[in-house]
């Protein structure tokens, strides 16, 4: 796990004034930055080149213990994954030019993207040579005030060679999406049973159910509403992804590892999925989903969500699930034996 703050002696650095890169946005348009691209030459890194550094975190605001993910690349887009690197955090103000003070240094280790984890079992970061392996950096940091800070990432690889680089990022007040501690919206999301009944597409359940006769996959997911687990005082995890329609390509790897997780707990809690688009064309958003993630600004996505019985919230992981702490919080939670609805499909 990503170890918690140090506040080291205090040295300042430059920071390059460049708004920072988001991995994946569902109200805007992105780019491919989390994809990594394969190289010939593994040793084309040399000390003091320059890493690309691209904050994948959502909704960052003022708090202890937030979740700072970052996607590192090589200038010519190539990821570096596994082992850890050090995150270095300095507080610039309302902008993001000329010089800030680190003072804030943390651990932060990588992160697989679930579904697109890449192959090989290193111990320090590497260049990944898997055009399929995807993940980011993940550490534990502090922001005691809103604005723009800066991060510096400096990563030690197997031969002993150092490599840095640096981004800037905006750090608002307070979070906009609903968080830990809050209640969960009681959603009335469309289930399988709507389209049966012809109330609405399939297609606005599941992106991946396009066409006339498409069946929508994993359908354990889709079987139940939100409000349906909450007033049933089930535990419920809520994923919400557009398969088809996502900008970093994480939530279609993301929605095939939760409907195997969903039967692995299902005596846990239930899992939902919720489709972000209603209707991708005309841009508009399913009303479920924008309960969870719409903001001011638009929204990103995936998302997933675990929910107490209670209806309060308990975690969140914005962009790249952490699937360890997913099954580790799901197997604390009581056996509640199999719900109804998912009886009913078996």
């Amino acid at each position: 796990m990503p170890t918690r703050p140090s506040r080291p002696a205090r040295r300042s650095f430059a920071v390059i004034a460049a708004a920072s890169l988001l991995l994946a946005a569902c109200a805007g348009n992105g780019g491919d930055a989390a994809t990594s691209q394969p190289s010939d030459d593994a040793a084309a890194l040399v000390e003091g080149t320059e890493l690309s550094v691209a904050i994948a975190s959502f909704d960052l605001a003022v708090g202890d213990d937030q979740r700072l993910l970052a996607g590192v690349f090589t200038p010519e887009r190539q990821l570096l994954g596994f082992g850890a690197v050090g995150f270095q955090l300095g507080y610039l103000g309302e902008d993001a030019g000329g010089e800030t003070e680190i003072d804030q240094s943390v651990t932060a280790d990588f992160l697989a993207v679930p579904g697109r984890e890449p192959e090989g079992e290193a111990t320090t970061p590497t260049l990944i040579d898997d055009p399929a392996g995807q993940g980011v950096y993940a550490g534990q940091v502090d922001f005691d005030q809103a604005g723009m800070w800066g991060l510096r990432v400096v990563a030690e690889l197997d031969d002993g060679t150092v490599v840095e680089g640096q981004t800037t990022f905006l750090v608002g007040e307070d979070r906009e999406v609903v968080d830990i501690g809050e209640q969960a919206p009681r959603s009335q999301n469309a289930t399988i049973a709507d389209v049966e009944a012809g109330d609405v597409e399939a297609v606005a359940v599941d992106s991946r159910a396009q066409g006339d006769d498409a069946e929508i996959p994993a359908p354990h997911l889709h079987d139940k509403t939100v409000a349906d687990s909450l007033d049933a005082e089930r535990p419920v995890v809520v994923a919400i992804t557009t398969p088809v329609y996502c900008v970093s390509q994480f939530c279609g790897p993301l929605t095939d590892v939760l409907a195997d997780v969903a039967l692995e707990y299902e005596d846990r809690a239930d899992i939902i999925h919720l489709e972000v688009w209603e209707d991708f064309e005309d841009q508009q958003l399913n009303a479920s989903a924008a309960e969870w993630i719409q903001t001011e600004m638009g929204g990103n996505e995936p998302w997933v969500f675990l929910v107490d019985g209670d209806g309060t919230i308990l975690d969140r992981w914005d962009n790249v699930l952490d699937l360890d702490e997913l099954r580790a919080a799901l197997a604390e939670l009581p056996d509640i034996g199999v719900s109804t609805a998912s009886a009913e499909l078996d």
